[in-house]
């Protein structure tokens, strides 16, 4: 990644000969720990951090909390159930009828995390989902972290400073307030730093054979497309701006290198993309022509380009998601359920002092073209990731329709931004700690024991690294400190959903309330945890806006506003009760289902039981039977009974009925039965 003017890698005593040290960067006494211990070590401490982090998890229950069952975490907690639950059960991988029954959905083209389902499978088996996300959602920083810290050791000699920049990326607000949303296809970028690190080898230090190494970098790509496809089209994207600046600057600075470099440069990566042609045409041809597949932008609710940065996002600590703000968020939180923390800063955070120290560095040591091929890559990925449409112009107008690109959200290229600095500063720190160094030159001169000038100057030439770390780091770190340790919900799920539901009858598809849309996700997770025992109709997603429904668009519409309490209530005419019973006939329902509010959070019961009872009634044209805490029409495939339309206030007046203690029916059903008869 650092095109051809990185310095070669340390022998293997860590010293580097006289030749490849810069003049103004002394050669250091070697540490005594084998390369083994020094990355221990390094995992240790992150994980260490990373426990501390989930601390609200691992000091509580691991199987009883999370961030919310619920919104996207909640489908991130059912994407974990279903890879190892498919995998027993002979179902495709990557296509699942388990929602959105009959035609189901294709998960690559929602938000689907195949690769880490796979590899959570034996934990997801034991202990279920909820532990297999709290599991994956610890792991995650410290792995990231990880792979930075292995990056770096390419560029650095000193170790602790490929430290603080693994701390940087693993840690940065990019990771964190990802995973507090859930979003653990975006927060895993693990991947990329050995990504960055095979292009490296592949560009400038070509110590191994160029077919073997461009096979590597197809791998880690094909890998990535599986924690995320977005994710993965963005770091192609990044490649190819890397690849423009390494030649260019090739051709003005390092001509020489560059005519020794280019064939085995070119060998790889051609070798690279031929590779990730053949690996990825099936996983390709499934996420564009696929089973149940989705034409034209994924997210068909969003207007292209609008959900990107601004250039306050680097700094500013009310995060902007397009125009919707972090404050926007944790109020809508309140009602949908989500993250129970305050308003968190933009994913895209560096702070000023990150800001501070990596201008100071690319200043102070501007002869050092790594800082400029990192600082190039990442003001490109950042200029590409602004915000544009409604009046506004940025780079992105200029891809955003692009066949794949149009499945992205620009905002996200800041896993990448983010990277660059966090290697920036890795490098700025271990330049610092050898500037450092140099100027104590003059105290190593004294008549001191050269065991205690080298542990002065150890501790001295540290200690100023470690300034300008802390420089960096603190201000984002104190724009996270409010919500750590990250805030955790109790997971609830309806007893009728662990009795009842784990006994139904094969082929059982189910309605529920609330009604799982885009909008309104409550009972997806309930299905994972209880074992996928059942079939759902609706589903979250992109594929759960109704714009997806097809032929049942209003009967989703209705169902939508229904069940999510952000959106007026639905008229329940007679074209509107006549769409839903159309649209259940047609996904196969056979059983709908409304819980008790007893028990569970607010944002999991929609507009409330007694407004769900009387929503099917009016629906299904009869009252339900209670089982197990919860309100049941057993077997709706008769469709014996006429719907009942009624008007608002009729609605009103039967929902504000009283509930009678265990009710052979439904207060709100009788109410509702009653006025269509008069």
């Amino acid at each position: 990644m650092t095109g051809v003017v990185a310095p070669p890698r340390p022998t293997r005593t860590g010293e580097q000969t006289a030749e490849h040290v810069p003049h103004d960067d002394p050669p250091r006494r070697s540490t005594p720990w084998p390369r083994s211990a020094r990355f221990g070590l390094a995992a240790t401490v992150y994980l260490c951090l990373a426990v501390a982090l989930w601390w609200n998890v691992w000091s509580v229950s691991p199987s009883g909390v999370m961030t919310c069952d619920c919104t996207d975490a909640g489908r991130m907690m059912w994407y974990l159930e279903w890879i190892p639950f498919a995998l027993g059960h002979g179902h495709a991988l990557l296509h699942s009828t388990y929602l959105f029954h009959p035609q189901g959905f294709n998960l690559l083209d929602d938000t689907s995390i195949p690769l880490i389902g796979f590899l959570a499978s034996p934990v997801t088996t034991i202990w279920g989902p909820v532990v297999a996300a709290n599991v994956v959602s610890t792991l995650v920083p410290p792995a990231t972290a990880l792979a930075m810290y292995w990056l770096l050791l390419r560029w650095v000699r000193w170790a602790p400073a490929a430290f603080v920049g693994g701390l940087a990326y693993g840690f940065s607000a990019w990771v964190v307030v990802q995973l507090s949303f859930g979003w653990i296809n975006l927060a895993c970028v693990a991947l990329l730093p050995l990504i960055a690190g095979t292009l490296d080898e592949l560009l400038c230090r070509q110590r191994g054979r160029a077919l073997p190494m461009g096979v590597l970098l197809a791998v880690l790509i094909a890998l990535e497309f599986f924690v995320s496809v977005e994710m993965s089209l963005l770091v192609l994207l990044a490649i190819a701006i890397l690849l423009v600046l390494v030649v260019a600057g090739a051709a003005i600075a390092a001509r020489d290198a560059f005519r020794r470099r280019w064939r085995h440069a070119a060998t790889g990566l051609v070798s690279g993309a031929v590779a990730t042609g053949v690996i990825l045409a099936y996983p390709a041809w499934y996420l564009l022509a696929g089973p149940s597949h989705l034409s034209g932008p994924v997210w068909a609710q969003n207007v292209p380009g609008s959900i990107g940065n601004t250039v306050g996002d680097l700094w500013n600590s009310i995060g902007y998601w397009g125009s919707i703000s972090s404050v926007y968020l944790a109020r809508l939180a309140h009602y949908d359920g989500g993250f129970a923390g305050g308003p968190l800063p933009s994913p895209s955070l560096l702070g000023w002092g990150f800001l501070a120290v990596l201008a100071a560095g690319l200043v102070l040591w501007r002869a050092d073209r790594r800082l400029w091929v990192l600082f190039g890559v990442g003001a490109a990925t950042f200029a590409l990731s602004l915000q544009v449409g409604s009046h506004r112009f940025g780079p992105w107008s200029l891809l955003y329709h692009l066949p794949l690109l149009v499945q992205s959200q620009q905002y996200r290229l800041a896993g990448i931004f983010v990277l660059c600095a966090a290697g920036m500063l890795g490098i700025v720190v271990d330049r610092t700690h050898g500037w450092s160094y140099a100027a104590l030159d003059s105290w190593r001169s004294r008549p001191h024991s050269s065991v205690s000038r080298w542990w002065t100057g150890s501790i001295l030439a540290g200690t100023g690294a470690v300034a300008v770390a802390a420089v960096a780091l603190v201000p984002t770190i104190s724009e996270l400190a409010p919500d750590l340790p990250v805030p955790m919900q109790r997971v609830t799920v309806p007893i009728w959903f662990t009795t009842t539901a784990t006994r139904l009858p094969a082929g059982t598809v189910l309605a529920t309330y609330p009604f799982p849309t885009a909008s309104s996700q409550a009972s997806i997770p309930w299905q994972a945890i209880t074992g996928m025992p059942y079939e759902m109709a609706g589903g979250g997603g992109p594929a759960g806006a109704p714009q997806r429904a097809g032929p049942d668009r209003r009967g989703f519409q209705v169902l939508l506003q229904a069940s999510a309490a952000t959106f007026p209530p639905p008229e329940l005419s007679a074209g509107n009760v006549a769409a839903v019973r159309t649209a259940l006939r047609n996904w196969g329902v056979t059983t709908v289902v409304v819980p008790e509010d007893a028990g569970l959070e607010h944002f999991l019961t929609g507009r409330g039981t007694a407004y769900g009872v009387a929503f099917y009634t009016s629906v299904l044209g009869e009252a339900p039977l209670r089982q197990q805490g919860a309100w049941v029409w057993p077997d709706i495939g008769r469709d014996v009974a006429p719907t009942v339309p009624i008007s608002a206030a009729t609605l009103a007046s039967c929902v504000a009925q009283a509930p009678v203690p265990a009710p052979l029916s439904a207060p709100w059903a009788r109410c509702i039965l009653a006025a269509a008869r008069t």
